[in-house]
């Protein structure tokens, strides 16, 4: 691949390409040959032909409905082991009252979306989740559903005794839009074996219950945790993978590379892992995203609790063209002491002092307004 002006030619702009999308070893090739500033360069005029220059964000509150978790994964500063329920002062269930409470809390606040996850509980019954989705759409029938991870819907169907088909059927007619996309972590399984746990499927599985899942029309996210112990290349093989499902099943909405915050998980407990990634690697994750998968994910998404403010506005001038959402009431993230708020006038200056045009989008992707 020779690079012509700092670009590799065949990819510079050429949406006639869109067919033959850029390989593992030329993704590889492009970003160790280009700089920072090059990359970040590449990343906005793609992000500029594909999306325009409009940066969205939706005004979402999370719901947590439970820490308790029987995967303990290293890269996880929320959960408190199963096998402390009772006798953990950490540890809490939501009820359906609970929920209630927290549905009146997002309305309040003009929320258009509701995001739920939680940990690997063996002790709720797919009920459980019927109904606090359901009591969700009973005191908010407008307010869109996005819940569970794709690990959480494999965990809730084995151990209720579902098919994954069983289970997407009986969330939605309880009131799921659509699904997280989270806990893809790496798929690389060296990787993924030192972040995770035997509880928390395979890269490999979790893509092909992306496929099962999105071919009964219910889209969602996708997501990659970066900054720990992976590598370069396992970082452009999963992006690759997560455009290849997409290219074979649509249904991701977007992508959102989620950075590692350390504090308080046992992957900096151990000492595997001391320092956040730099703000460095965080931009070029971003660019090469935009690069690998913009052409079939056209929503990159910047997640500004995870990566901060600052570096946030640096990365939608990179590639990024979304900044996920208010993330109202967020825990897991808040686990790691990352406790930043914001909201939608915060949101609306960071996108404009970036040279963007600030808009608020439905879980969808469709634009209600416009700042």
């Amino acid at each position: 691949m020779e690079l012509m002006g700092g670009y590799p030619e065949e990819y510079w702009f050429d949406e006639l390409n869109a067919d033959k999308p850029i390989t593992y070893s030329e993704s590889l090739k492009l970003m160790e040959e280009l700089d920072l500033f090059s990359l970040m360069d590449l990343g906005n005029q793609l992000t500029s032909r594909q999306v325009g220059n409009v940066v969205t964000y939706a005004v979402s509150y999370n719901i947590n409905y439970s820490n308790y978790c029987a995967a303990s994964c290293p890269i996880c500063a929320f959960y408190v082991p199963m096998t402390l329920k009772g006798r953990s002062n950490k540890g809490y269930e939501l009820s359906v009252d609970d929920v209630r409470k927290e549905v009146e809390k997002a309305k309040s606040l003009g929320s258009t979306e509701i995001h739920i996850v939680g940990g690997f509980n063996s002790d709720l019954p797919v009920e459980y989740y019927e109904e606090i989705f359901s009591t969700v759409k009973k005191y908010d029938p407008d307010i869109t559903l996005k819940a569970l991870t794709i690990p959480e819907i494999d965990f809730i169907a084995r151990t209720t005794g579902n098919s994954i088909k069983e289970l997407i059927s009986r969330l939605r007619a309880a009131g799921m839009d659509a699904h997280t996309g989270g806990g893809a972590e790496i798929f690389n399984h060296d990787v993924r074996v030192q972040v995770s746990t035997k509880e928390k499927i395979s890269g490999e599985k979790w893509l092909e219950d992306a496929k099962i899942i999105h071919s009964m029309g219910v889209k969602g996210n996708s997501t990659m945790t970066y900054g720990h112990v992976e590598k370069w290349e396992d970082i452009i093989d999963h992006i690759v993978r997560i455009r290849d499902n997409q290219i074979e099943v649509p249904g991701f909405l977007s992508f959102i590379p989620l950075k590692f915050s350390l504090e308080n998980t046992p992957l900096q407990k151990m000492g595997k892992v001391t320092t956040a990634s730099s703000g460095e690697k965080d931009l070029k994750v971003i660019s090469l995203a935009r690069i690998i998968a913009g052409k079939y994910i056209g929503n990159i998404s910047v997640y500004w609790v995870a990566l901060g403010k600052e570096i946030a506005q640096l990365a939608i001038n990179g590639g990024g063209s979304d900044l996920v959402g208010t993330a109202y009431s967020e825990k897991v993230f808040g686990a790691t002491d990352r406790k930043e708020g914001s909201s939608v006038e915060e949101l609306n200056m960071m996108v404009k002092q970036a040279g963007k045009i600030p808009a608020q989008r439905d879980t969808f992707y469709n634009i209600k307004h416009y700042f």
